[in-house]
């Protein structure tokens, strides 16, 4: 599972939502992320572990 940031407007192929520049979005399939960062729509966010 990762969250991805939409870096251009963009309607989803595949549940036809649109997203705007900026929103963010949790994709769960890992082919489904390569796909949308492959197409230049959106980059992965890194995310920081914190320390307990």
């Amino acid at each position: 599972m990762a969250k991805l940031k939409v870096v251009k407007n963009m309607i989803d192929k595949n549940t036809g939502l649109s997203y705007r520049e900026g929103a963010l979005m949790t994709v769960a399939d890992p082919k489904r992320i390569k796909e949308l960062v492959g197409a230049g729509v959106a980059v992965e966010i890194k995310q920081v572990q914190k320390e307990k």
